[in-house]
């Protein structure tokens, strides 16, 4: 008896773990009730949700009826939870391995259980599924009871929206390709023109200009490369009586082609990424010009970033070894922002779990200064970006962008020109309004000035 139990168990355990065939769901908007039916529906082994789709792994005898849905196209073959790894913006030259599909502008990949779980890290590309099996939620398909958090749409406060309605699609647009026009790879010389010509445009927006040099080496990301001088360009704006409390808004100026490192060959425009984010940093500066904060805002742009968020990295370690990361009380990052695929607009904003609840805040934002926008939240973040340091420091931020790097045909390719970035104006002005209001509050914004003298 006890053998025929054990028996049993063990079978139970191996039919649990065999992989079975997925299908991919199409979410959006649909509500948390029917978003719940869908994962425990007849026949669903385990599901996964991406944002905008749902990743269901069903029985065998269920997948003819699954695939003859409407709203549903097949997914790999044959796959397991716990093999699941989730990789998001990432270089080819720091990982090869195809993915077997993407799933809300999410890649998938497979490896084995235990490997699997070992890949979290910002120099690993990848993570495991979470264990709730949510790695980003539409905030349509919020629960009820976290929905509730967000109450009706805010009534915009007055000196907010005047700050939003400052944000300049089109300007934005017109500094992202004058951006392109630069080589911005972080090994080609030509990238201290660019660095040059965004100081200048922060010292046009009022704001006084810095520079935190550092240096890159080839190493494994470009073989043959030398070590390189590098610059981040920092524009400040000083606070008044807390300008020693510093806020940051951030995005990586330099680029890259997958099929070249050191930008002599093959073009490397890099427009959407990630002028489009270096951009909306100059935008932000642009209109954080008409007004007093109490807190000092320091716009910033990252070097180094496709070579594994070097600048960034060495500006908080700058700070930690100097003591000044006190100082810091949030980080914004912008990271591809101009492209959306349908004109739903999906933005997504993430963080890490210890600053979820930022996710309601931005949600707020967006549904009061830019409900054009679909805002796909996640706090199992893995795009690891110019954010993450700052966020490992134990600095409160989030990550705005686009739906994920897998959607853009352009990524990383020489093709990344400002032509190729659909409902671009729509979708960065947008996330730049939502951005506002968020940047707005955390400086403490004291005071709009109005063009024509009344306030």
């Amino acid at each position: 008896m006890r053998f025929c139990l054990l028996t049993v168990l063990l079978f139970g355990l191996a039919a649990q773990a065999a992989p079975t065939p997925t299908v991919i769901v199409d979410i959006h908007r649909l509500g948390a009730h029917e978003v719940a039916a869908l994962r425990e529906a007849g026949g669903v082994q385990w599901s996964a949700e991406f944002g905008n789709e749902l990743l269901l792994g069903v029985s065998a005898a269920s997948l003819k009826a699954w695939s003859a849905r409407a709203d549903t196209r097949l997914g790999p073959p044959r796959l397991h939870f716990d093999e699941v790894v989730v990789r998001d913006h990432v270089c080819t030259l720091h990982n090869p391995e195809p993915a077997l599909a993407v799933v809300g502008g999410y890649e998938i990949l497979r490896k084995p259980p235990s490997l699997a779980k070992a890949t979290i890290g910002p120099l690993i590309t990848g993570e495991p599924l979470p264990a709730d099996g949510v790695v980003a939620r539409e905030v349509h398909n919020w629960p009820d009871q976290q929905k509730a958090q967000l109450g009706a749409k805010g009534v915009p406060d007055p000196l907010l929206q005047s700050l939003v309605d400052r944000v300049d699609a089109e300007r934005w647009f017109g500094t992202l390709t004058t951006l392109a026009g630069f080589d911005r790879n972080s090994f080609n010389p030509n990238l201290s023109s660019a660095h040059d010509w965004i100081q200048g445009q922060f010292a046009a927006a009022g704001l006084q200009v810095d520079s935190f040099p550092f240096q890159l080496s080839g190493g494994s990301s470009c073989p043959g490369q030398g070590t390189v001088n590098l610059a981040n360009p920092i524009g400040t704006k000083a606070g008044t009586d807390l300008a020693d409390e510093w806020v940051v808004v951030g995005a990586h100026y330099d680029s890259r082609n997958s099929n070249r490192c050191d930008g002599t060959v093959d073009p490397q425009p890099g427009a959407n990424d990630n002028g489009s984010g270096c951009s909306g940093v100059i935008e932000l500066a642009r209109v954080m010009q008409a007004v007093d904060t109490r807190r000092s805002i320091l716009f910033m742009c990252f070097a180094g970033e496709e070579q594994g968020l070097v600048g960034s990295r060495r500006y908080v370690e700058s700070l930690q070894a100097s003591g000044e990361i006190n100082k810091l009380q949030y980080m914004i990052n912008l990271d591809m922002i101009g492209y959306a695929s349908s004109d739903s607009l999906d933005t997504r904003v993430e963080t890490v779990g210890t600053f979820s609840a930022e996710l309601v805040r931005f949600a707020q934002a967006a549904a009061t200064y830019a409900p054009e926008l679909n805002i796909i939240t996640s706090s199992s973040t893995q795009a690891y970006s110019d954010h993450w340091y700052f966020l490992d420091a134990g600095i409160p931020g989030t990550f705005t962008w686009e739906n994920g790097a897998g959607i853009y045909p352009q990524y990383h390719r020489a093709g990344d020109l400002p032509q190729a970035m659909l409902r671009a104006r729509e979708l960065a002005g947008g996330i730049l309004k939502m951005d506002t209001a968020i940047l707005a509050e955390e400086a403490q914004v004291l005071a709009a000035l109005f063009a024509d003298g009344f306030e």
